[in-house]
């Protein structure tokens, strides 16, 4: 029997999801803990790439609900071109220099009625984020069936095909007074076409479209200069 790869599924490093380096978030957290009483903060990351760092924040304070944005990407900095080049440096260290995940001028409260932001977390709600499971429990990818067939000298052979996945995670964090809950899933989207189904990633991805529907986004790693992608 003859054994035919015709390329690597993924790189060894894309199945580890939760060992992809975040930055600190015990801010917000504690922030959070305190002025809320249920926290859903989404954010994605792409492996190896020159990505936003983005952040959609959605807390519930009784009946009161608000959605924040964090984004930080070093394309969206102002460079100040008409300056001299060591004060438009100087300029943009003391005004955009970040450290770690905070409030900072990175930091901002989205514009959105009670209404919508209810909304929002009514069907955030549906989802039952709290309840979910993710690739801790399902892990991050899942077998390559081979194609089996026999050669002009009857010998049979599999064939294992690669797939066509993401690089991309996407992390939930859900806080309330009590106790935080951190799930982390690698390229749902992706997995659901070529994996077993699984109830959590299904959800995850319906938390994503509805979080993008209701703070207007294109894309998890939008970019204000323009580049949803």
């Amino acid at each position: 029997m003859r054994i035919l790869f015709l390329f690597i599924l993924l790189p060894i490093f894309c199945l580890k999801t939760n060992a992809v380096e975040l930055q600190n978030t015990d801010e917000l957290e504690k922030l959070f803990k305190r002025y809320a009483d249920s926290t859903l903060i989404f954010r994605g990351t792409i492996l190896m790439a020159d990505a936003p760092e983005n952040l959609f924040i959605i807390s519930k304070k009784g009946d009161t609900v608000n959605l924040f944005t964090y984004h930080y990407y070093q394309g969206d900095i102002p460079r100040y071109p008409e300056l001299p080049d060591s004060l438009a440096a100087y300029i943009t260290k003391e005004k955009y220099t970040q450290d770690g995940i905070r409030i900072d001028p990175f930091f901002e409260v989205s514009e959105i009625t009670q209404e919508q932001s209810k909304k929002l977390w009514n069907a955030l709600m549906k989802q039952e984020p709290w309840q979910l499971e993710d690739d801790a429990v399902y892990g991050s990818g899942c077998p390559v069936t081979p194609k089996v067939s026999t050669d002009t000298k009857g010998n049979t052979v599999e064939e294992y095909k690669g797939r066509n996945i993401g690089s991309h995670s996407y992390f939930v964090t859900l806080i309330t007074k009590e106790d935080t809950k951190q799930l982390s899933y690698y390229a749902p989207e992706d997995l659901e076409k070529v994996c077993p189904p699984k109830d959590g990633r299904k959800r995850v991805i319906k938390i994503k479209e509805l979080i993008l529907k209701y703070f207007s986004k294109n894309s998890v790693f939008w970019k204000i200069s323009g580049d949803p992608n």
